[in-house]
């Protein structure tokens, strides 16, 4: 398993997200802005505020569960993948359900009385999006990413498909069947049927693999003739997978405090913040992608014996993620003279913030490379922890500050968050899993970026910056070049 491997696989999650977020930007972005007034964007956004928690609750981590208890050869992968569907369906209907016959309620509770449908087509796109959580992992896990990315690319295209269908083809060539009170909810049944489609794909899979021979399956490293447990018990999955649950829902929390705040104090404000994000949304694709391939990829590098396992690839992931993190930040930064022009000229002064953001979410990933030593020792209670232990600084921050220092508050606090979740889950990983992990190297990174990017601010010329960031280029192949030639020629040959 080499990290020419993870390259590749990052690259590949990376094409799924970008084309999936382009598709969204070009194609519906503008004209659902058309078609749904300003107060229909409200309701839709008051609705979907909530499918991010209610997702990470109905999943409760499973699929990280699959790559933990499916990777290692002492479990039989297709009955952990089967185990922890069920424990999803549980789910569904443990907290999906019981929101569903109260959906009149919960209507009246959003202050939307007559949005009842829209409530329970939000919640069944909730339930197809969470039963597709452990399918989607198994494709992860079996190195399946073109599939993977074909499937979700789909569900994109059949909802753009969708869209345009109900509400464009719909009212223009077939009017007694468009209900214009309605549109809010063409919108959200076009997500749901593109979800639901997805799921039933999926499902397909997985019937059409699980009736190949059991020699097929790519995961059982047992000896042969030795008989693999079935399944964990249910309370080892529960109790590896509650505190990662915390994580999910602590994460979520943390993403969402700071515009929810500044909407308290100040909306203008809170629109600069959001604007930033957006802009941060460029590096947040890479790191994204990143995780999809990383997080398998480490569980089955593990083997079973984690004392004999080979660490040098962990640290190498870090080195590379280090490397093309910075300088796609440095890109970000030196090119944001252009780059804004992808949000209005009324919300570009919370680009200030910018910088943190993206700092912050280079430390996500840096968390995430960290992280893998408490899922791979079974210690995931440190998890939840060092989770809210972040969280403190990341709810405290823009509650404590935010009416004094604005938009600064909310960034300052998500930086803060993700160092000192970095930081712990060092210290878990130094007591559990030790990897000589490259820091210095890190910080040599950026270093040079912050250079970079300080000389960028003498001048806005294109030139300039292009001179700029292709110094840091030069820079970091210079440094790393022996490393570069030595890790991906070695990957090469070992291939052949």
């Amino acid at each position: 398993m080499s990290l020419k491997k993870l390259s590749g696989e990052t690259l590949v999650y990376g094409l799924s997200s970008i084309l999936g977020r382009l598709l969204n930007f070009v194609l519906v972005t503008p004209f659902i802005t058309r078609v749904l007034t300003e107060g229909e964007f409200g309701e839709i956004g008051n609705l979907m505020f909530w499918t991010a928690f209610l997702i990470a609750l109905v999943v409760f981590r499973m699929d990280t569960a699959v790559f933990r208890f499916a990777s290692r050869g002492d479990h039989d992968p297709e009955a952990v993948f089967r185990q922890c569907q069920r424990l999803v369906w549980l789910g569904v209907g443990v907290v999906i359900g019981p929101l569903l016959f109260f959906s009149e309620g919960i209507a009246a509770w959003l202050d939307a009385p007559s949005a009842t449908t829209y409530v329970r087509l939000v919640l069944l796109m909730v339930a197809f999006d969470a039963l597709s959580a452990v399918p989607l992992a198994r494709l992860r896990l079996q190195q399946r990413a073109w599939f993977f990315v074909a499937v979700n690319l789909g569900n994109v295209v059949l909802n753009v498909l969708l869209i345009y269908g109900l509400l464009f083809y719909l009212p223009v060539y077939v009017a007694e069947w468009f209900d214009p009170a309605f549109r809010v909810g063409y919108y959200l049944l076009a997500m749901t049927v593109a979800a639901g489609f997805r799921y039933c794909v999926l499902v397909a899979d997985g019937f059409l693999r699980t009736s190949e021979k059991p020699a097929a399956a790519p995961l059982d490293r047992l000896p042969t003739g030795t008989p693999a447990p079935a399944a964990p018990p249910l309370r080892q999955l529960f109790s590896y997978s509650l505190p990662l649950t915390v994580v999910s829902v602590a994460g979520i929390a943390n993403a969402l405090v700071g515009p929810t705040v500044l909407i308290g104090y100040d909306e203008a404000a809170a629109g600069y913040f959001t604007a930033a994000l957006r802009m941060a949304v460029f590096l947040n694709l890479f790191v994204t992608a990143y995780q999809y391939a990383a997080e398998p990829f480490f569980f089955r590098q593990s083997g079973k014996d984690l004392a004999t396992a080979d660490r040098t690839i962990y640290a190498d992931a870090m080195r590379a993620y280090g490397l093309v993190g910075t300088l796609a930040s440095t890109g970000i930064l030196l090119g944001l003279p252009w780059l804004q022009h992808f949000i209005g000229a009324d919300v570009r002064p919370g680009l200030v913030v910018l910088p943190l953001l993206l700092a912050a979410n280079l430390l996500f990933g840096v968390y995430s490379n960290l992280s893998i030593a408490y899922k791979l020792t079974d210690q995931t209670f440190l998890g939840g922890g060092i989770a809210l232990v972040g969280s403190i600084f990341a709810v405290g921050g823009p509650l404590l500050f935010t009416a004094r220092y604005g938009i600064w508050a909310p960034a300052v606090g998500m930086l803060l968050c993700f160092a000192v979740m970095c930081g712990l889950a060092y210290l878990v990983s130094r007591r559990y899993f030790p990897v000589r992990y490259p820091f210095a190297r890190l910080l040599l990174y950026a270093v040079i970026a912050a250079a970079a990017c300080t000389a960028g601010m003498l001048s806005d010329h294109l030139l300039w910056r292009l001179c700029l960031l292709l110094f840091t280029i030069l820079a970091f192949g210079w440094i790393e070049r022996p490393w570069l030639l030595r890790t991906f020629r070695g990957a090469a040959a070992g291939a052949v």
